[in-house]
């Protein structure tokens, strides 16, 4: 590769699928299932002219093969299918090399998912060590979402096997960043900082959009480059994926390459041994270019019309936000489609002095109507700003800043990101959770958005303006890994923080202490307000709901208070929060459909302001 220009194969994946193999299902499984038809395609791809073959090893990590119940057949997995490309190369006249295929985890890293770089390198390191056991010519790590998870794969293949080269390659975005928003310069540097041998772009973008990316930049880097684009976008026809670009282009696109300097070319998803004997036939004239920067006129350069930005009035929420002690209180959306009973509480919450309510996102994974209609429709009634509550175990990335694009032009002012409650707990417990972020992740994305940017970088034209909101819990277990969190959600760009229903102030005193001990950045905090009912529901709070505490004293008081239970509900309440408002930024009630003694409990804090 440093010498010279070598040909890669296309897409295994394809390959497979249109010889019938079921998409839903374990590819990589073939290699001890059919290891014939395995090697049979990666013959072909000899006999089309590549010189170097990738092992249908790419999703055989044990994340992925955990999905199919596999994880256990990992060693085996990875093994023969280094075996398998090694017979097909050996059959060849000529010398082909072997690569091993590793690809992306499939999971969202630290700070977006729950995976830690350190747990990414774990699981890469037990793939690699199991590829280089078989002793193949060079690592795939293919495919990969952005620098974390890039540096986790080329530090296990290095410590798998030191001597084995490491050919690195990313998936970009339209806008030539990664997932994370990272850019594909200062991406690729770091793979060369982190020990790749090899650096470049796979999948994702078909050959303009590649070579768009990389002709700028080829300049700045001696280590060899790779282009391996997909066969274009893909489309549906009878029900299949199908990509469109044809050999012919691909082979135009490879000649492109090679006068920019890209030492690998090769195709990913939808190219075939035909679009590699097209690109065999380009390369046998090229000429390995000196890598010069080249200007390139993008292919979605096109006049834009001037954004029209409607003026937006301040509300009182945004207003008082940080300048004085706010008031939101909770809204849960109806079960059907008569939203009656939430406006007359919507109602009900404003006449009492209410800066905003909260419209929580099917709460417990239970069935709600959509809280962004809920919002608009209020706000279409009421002077109310509107307080969304958004979940991440519904919705994945794309569905995510849809939803959100559409909440930011409804004019809903505030986000509360949260993970979401498991589906399993609710009432379609079969139902998927989706998590592709947690809530520190969505926090970033809302931060993005404010910015004028979707998750990745690429501009969205006029920027949102949300006020970010995150939970926090000062009764939680573990104090310090809460208050760790918490200061991961402030640093990524959080403005406010709801807490979970506190009924002592001393615990709510204890708590600021240990924000100002651990320095935790000063943000708005809304101390969860949620009015007793009865000595019974007390009990049932304290003793059945996860994350509450009500202490004995306040449950000795409902107990005696009997019959007027509701009463003094409300009188605990208005006691937390006349001395709250001395300690913490704000309120935010939960009436649980009782707004009239939820209006009890705000009409007198509201008039003190």
């Amino acid at each position: 590769m440093r010498n010279g220009l070598l040909l890669a194969d296309g897409a295994m994946g394809t390959m497979l699928i249109a010889e019938g193999a079921a998409p839903h299902k374990c590819l990589e499984a073939r290699n001890l299932e059919q290891p014939e038809a395995v090697r049979a395609i990666h013959e072909r791809y000899v006999e089309a002219g590549a010189d170097l073959i990738e092992t249908n090893t790419f999703g055989a990590n044990a994340l992925k093969l955990a999905d199919f119940s596999l994880e256990y057949r990992l060693t085996e997995i990875n093994a023969a299918g280094v075996r398998i490309a090694q017979l097909a190369a050996r059959s060849a006249p000529r010398r082909v090399y072997v690569a091993a295929s590793v690809g992306p985890l499939g999971k969202a890293l630290h700070p977006y998912g729950t995976l830690t770089e350190e747990h990414a390198f774990e699981i890469y390191r037990e793939q690699c060590a199991a590829l280089a056991a078989e002793h193949p010519d060079a690592f795939a790590l293919e495919t990969l979402t952005g620098i974390s998870e890039a540096r986790a794969a080329i530090r296990a293949a290095k410590e798998a096997a030191p001597g084995i080269p490491r050919i690195c390659t990313l998936a970009m975005l339209e806008g030539g960043q990664t997932q994370y928003g990272e850019d594909a310069r200062e991406t690729l540097h770091a793979l060369v900082e982190a020990g790749a041998d090899a650096i470049g772009l796979n999948c994702a973008l078909g050959p303009a959009q590649t070579y768009e990316i990389l002709a700028p930049i080829v300049s700045e880097f001696s280590v060899p480059l790779v282009a391996a684009p997909n066969a274009g976008f893909p489309g549906r026809l009878h029900g299949r994926t199908v990509y469109f670009s044809s050999p012919d282009y691909f082979a135009e696109y490879a000649g492109s390459f090679a006068g920019l300097g890209i030492n690998l070319i090769g195709g990913c998803c939808g190219t075939t041994p035909a679009h590699t004997a097209a690109m065999r036939a380009a390369l046998r004239a090229a000429v390995l270019g000196d890598r010069r920067a080249t200007h390139v006129v993008s292919v979605q350069d096109y006049e834009r019309p001037v954004p029209i930005t409607p003026a937006r009035r301040r509300n009182a929420f945004e207003e008082r936000l940080g300048q004085t002690f706010v008031i939101t209180a909770e809204i849960e959306p109806p079960r059907g489609i008569d939203f009656r009973a939430q406006l007359a509480g919507a109602r009900v919450l404003e006449e009492a002095g209410v800066d905003a309510v909260d419209l929580t996102d099917n709460q417990r994974a239970q069935l709600r109507m959509s809280p962004i209609a809920l919002a608009s429709l209020l706000m279409q009634h009421t002077s109310l700003a509107t307080i969304l509550h958004f979940s991440c175990r519904d919705r994945n990335l794309l569905a995510l800043q849809s939803e959100l694009l559409g909440a930011a032009a409804l004019g809903i002012t505030a986000i509360l990101a949260l993970t979401g409650d498991p589906a399993a707990f609710g009432d379609y417990p079969v139902a998927t959770g989706v998590y592709d972020v947690t809530s520190v992740g969505l926090v970033g994305i809302l931060r993005a958005l404010n910015e004028g940017k979707r998750h990745g970088g690429i501009d969205i034209g006029p920027p949102a303006a949300f006020k970010i909101g995150v939970t926090v819990n000062p009764l939680a277990r573990d104090l310090d890994v809460e208050l760790a969190r918490f200061r991961q959600k402030i640093t990524g760009g959080a403005h406010f923080a709801l807490t979970q229903p506190l009924y002592e102030i001393d615990a709510l005193k204890r708590f600021v202490t240990e924000l100002e001990r651990a320095e935790i950045p000063p943000i708005p905090i809304l101390a969860g307000v949620l009015p007793l009912r009865s000595a019974r529901s007390a009990e049932f709070l304290h003793n059945e709901v996860p994350g509450m505490f009500v202490p004995l004293p306040i449950r000795e008081r409902m107990r005696r208070a009997g019959e007027d239970g509701a009463r003094e509900g409300v009188r605990i309440a208005q006691e937390f929060l006349r001395e709250a408002r001395a300690l913490i930024g704000g309120a935010y009630v939960i009436p649980m459909g009782r707004y009239q003694e939820a209006a009890e409990v705000i009409a007198p804090i509201a008039a003190m302001r």
